[in-house]
């Protein structure tokens, strides 16, 4: 309903004259979305900002991916499967960004993220269900952005991104799958992204791509698995491909919706065992693709306000996913 109703306004908005006073009115709602697309505008020279981002993920999979935790445990790396016969994943994120300007087309942010994580398992046909929980910090990121060309009246504007994340979350290589959650991934990545936003007045186009190298991680772990006990040397975690487009238009000064497709494809992960060649890990490859749809509102010149549902699309995404961004400049 929400696409139906975008592709309305627009419809309208082309079948009459416009006025000179609506054309200042669109003109105004052209700088609200460029304050509300924060993925896509860099800070000026100088200028900083605190950003706090809530998201509510759940999943009634068993399988996740997400770039701010771990998907794979140990037993699933022998296995190519949990054994569990239903897995309600609920997954609380409060992430604080600070962002700074350091020329007007360079910025740089870190993120660190807080997580509260309960999952509701039900192991075996009869088995019980039990229920694990964890509350820790997640795996802290920084990264640079550098706007090398600027929109014109022909030309999008392009954005590169450049991006570092740490393992400062509990790592799913050092508990008991059984007993305990992680609230990261247990390996530090490197994240290399390309965006592009054009304004049309009253919308704007927005798209990127980007590239997520995981570094292997050694991990020495010896695990129960079908056939016997084996010991895991080195994990070496699937790459990444992720590919987003979306526009969003303005229904007022201060008020925007948006509709973003959200792509991401991971690669198989391998591991090796002391002594043995490196080899595939079953299953281990994802397909998760999103359909986000968002409203922003521009409190104030400095404080916007969005919201946004996430939609799962395949078998390997969240069910859904609920996110709240409150940013604020100083």
């Amino acid at each position: 309903m929400g696409v139906v109703f975008l592709l309305f306004v627009l419809i309208l908005s082309t079948a009459f004259p416009i006025s000179q006073r609506d054309r200042e009115a669109q003109e105004e709602a052209r700088r609200a979305l460029t304050r509300l697309e924060k993925d896509y505008v860099l800070l000026k020279k100088g200028q900083f900002e605190f950003e706090e981002v809530f998201t509510f993920t759940y999943y009634s999979a068993n399988q996740i991916y997400l770039e701010s935790f771990a998907i794979l445990d140990p037993v699933f790396l022998t296995l190519g499967k949990f054994g569990i016969e239903r897995a309600r994943r609920h997954i609380f994120v409060n992430t604080f960004i600070f962002r700074y300007g350091i020329l007007n087309n360079l910025q740089v942010d870190i993120n660190i993220p807080f997580l509260y994580r309960y999952d509701r398992i039900s192991r075996g046909e009869s088995g019980p269900e039990e229920t694990i929980e964890r509350a820790d910090m997640g795996d802290i990121s920084v990264g640079v952005s550098l706007q090398p060309v600027r929109e014109t009246h022909e030309n999008p504007a392009l954005i590169l991104n450049f991006g570092y994340k740490s393992k400062t979350g509990v790592s799913p290589y050092k508990i008991d799958p059984k007993k305990e959650l992680p609230s990261g991934t247990g390996y530090q990545s490197l994240k290399f992204g390309i965006s592009t936003v054009k304004s049309v007045d009253p919308v704007v186009v927005f798209g990127s791509f980007s590239y997520i190298y995981n570094f292997h991680e050694k991990i020495n772990q010896t695990i129960e698995g079908d056939t016997g006990t084996i010991t895991i040397y080195r994990v070496y975690p699937g790459k990444s491909f992720n590919l987003s487009v979306g526009f969003a238009y303005a229904l007022a000064y201060n008020f925007s919706m948006n509709v973003q497709f959200i792509n991401n494809y991971i690669l198989h992960t391998f591991i090796t065992e002391r002594g043995k060649p490196k080899k595939r890990v079953p299953n281990s490859s994802f397909n998760s693709a999103m359909l986000k749809l968002g409203t922003g509102w521009a409190i104030s010149k400095t404080v916007p306000l969005s919201f946004a549902l996430y939609v799962g699309l395949t078998q390997d995404s969240p069910d859904y996913m609920i996110e709240l961004r409150i940013p604020v400049k100083f």
